[in-house]
């Protein structure tokens, strides 16, 4: 069975931080991973991978989005509440100490009519206690408990890791997008403004009787098309900008002044080293949080089959009291107690507990099996896409070329009257939408190697994630009162 030689594989691990390599053959044994990648580039694959594309109001949209967005806030919070659960549970290899101070006064009545006047009437007391507890950790319940809680932290850590380069993707995608259609949009004014020239040709020619009625009805109805595809465009950046802003964590009215118009794609950088699939293992941190939370559900496990064995505790308590505060320390009772309790019948309630643990454990393994199998396919799937919107762009580039050779000479042949104007209409209307399929192409290929990017990245620098900064909450609690 692979489950248990792979669990202990995860173990040092955990205690290691996954700073280790792989054991030979073993990620491919346990997990029948690949040699290798289908392709590999030289390139290096910088940790902040957005940079490579050479665009500065990318560089800084990314990182104002990993300073400012509320999401990635709260994941932050999330890692120090796992922080503050791990620190708790490292308390129980401590004895745990308490003390009590009391003071008690007594009045009796002498009389049937509830006098409680006369010190001879009065009594009082004081009593002080120091107690010490300490469970003797023979079954290895508290360090189980500890070393989940531990794995759990260093989940939320890589968790954290996840979700900044889930933004710092979707930031770049939605800012490549928003490129792309401020290209559109310069595209379109331009095939807008073609269009409209001609059609004034075409009225002069119909008004010289050279030139059908239908030709400039159709002409017309291009215009109207173009004018209607650069409106949708003028939507669609307008749509775009509030999306980023809301990445951004501000209003997309503050965002105005933040970007300037670029109506082009940036140059696609050089093809990265893929690397060695057994070391993503290593690298990527939603794989890192799958260890970790499978480590965390095998310290689960251990500590519910802990849970049934007795309770062994040694306890110490020292008492005194008397007439007055002083008399605490002169008069001292000191119990030292050793205890061993257990369950001797619950109903099942601690097995059933324990078959569910083991019944989690058995899922993560399951989800860490999907985790890595998702993160190679990513890797492949990228560089399947890019193989193949390359090839694309390679056609539509030829196609875009035929057809302007084709519009030249549909007009020259309309011009001698050998062909109808729907020729002419029909080789203009290809040709400027193979401009924009281009452009739209492009961006995929940007969009797909960001893709790319986030696939193989192990994570981001610790000094561009954000740091806790707490917000007086009390403003908000009074005004909701």
């Amino acid at each position: 069975m692979r489950f248990f030689p792979v669990v202990a594989f995860c173990l040092p691990l955990l205690s290691a931080c996954a700073t280790q390599p792989l054991p030979p053959d073993l990620a491919q044994e346990s997990l029948g991973l690949p040699d290798r990648f289908r392709a590999s580039g030289n390139g290096a694959v910088d940790m902040r991978w957005w940079s490579t594309f050479g665009d500065a109001q990318m560089d800084q949209l990314v990182q104002l989005a990993l300073h400012d967005n509320p999401d990635l806030q709260a994941t932050l919070w999330r890692l120090q509440q796992a922080a503050a659960a791990a620190k708790g549970a490292r308390s129980g290899f401590w004895p745990r100490l308490t003390v009590a101070l009391e003071n008690t006064e007594q009045r009796r009545s002498s009389s049937g009519d509830f006098d409680f006047s006369g010190s001879e009437n009065e009594g009082n007391s004081w009593s002080g206690r120091l107690a010490a507890s300490y469970e003797i950790d023979l079954w290895g319940r508290v360090r189980a408990g500890a070393r989940a809680a531990e794995a759990g932290r260093l989940a939320e850590e890589q968790n954290l890791q996840t979700a900044a380069l889930s933004l710092a993707a979707e930031v770049a995608v939605t800012w490549l997008q928003l490129r792309e259609q401020w290209g559109q949009q310069d595209l379109l004014r331009q095939q807008l403004d073609t269009n409209r020239k001609t059609l004034r040709v075409l009225e002069l020619r119909f008004g010289r009787g050279v030139s059908a009625a239908a030709d400039v009805l159709q002409q017309r109805q291009l215009v109207q098309q173009s004018e209607q595809e650069l409106q949708q465009v003028d939507a669609d950046i307008e749509i775009l900008k509030v999306q980023l802003a809301a990445l951004l964590g501000i209003a997309a009215q503050e965002l105005e002044g933040q970007l300037q118009v670029v109506a082009d794609m940036p140059v696609l950088p050089a093809l990265p080293d893929t690397g060695v699939p057994s070391q993503l293992l290593l690298r990527r941190p939603d794989v890192q949080r799958a260890q970790r939370e499978l480590l965390q559900g095998y310290y689960l496990a251990d500590q519910a089959w802990a849970d049934r064995l007795p309770v062994i505790s040694l306890s110490a308590i020292a008492s005194g009291g008397g007439s007055s505060i002083s008399s605490i320390t002169k008069d001292w009772l000191l119990t030292i107690t050793a205890a061993a309790e257990g369950v001797l019948f619950d109903g099942g309630q601690l097995a059933a507990a324990q078959h569910q643990q083991d019944a989690v454990l058995q899922e993560r393994w399951a989800l860490y099996r999907n985790t890595v199998n998702q993160a190679l396919s990513e890797v492949e799937q990228a560089l399947i896409r890019e193989r193949a919107v390359k090839d694309r762009l390679g056609y539509l580039r030829e196609r875009e070329r035929l057809s302007e050779l084709i519009l030249v000479r549909q007009r020259r042949a309309y011009a001698r009257g050998s062909v109808d104007f729907l020729n002419v209409l029909a080789a203009t209307n290809d040709q400027q939408a193979l401009a924009r399929e281009i452009l739209s192409a492009r961006r995929e290929l940007m969009e797909n190697r960001v893709t790319l990017y986030r696939a193989l990245s192990g994570g981001l620098p610790q000094e561009d994630l954000p740091a806790p900064q707490p917000v007086e909450l009390e403003l908000y609690r009074e005004g909701n009162s």
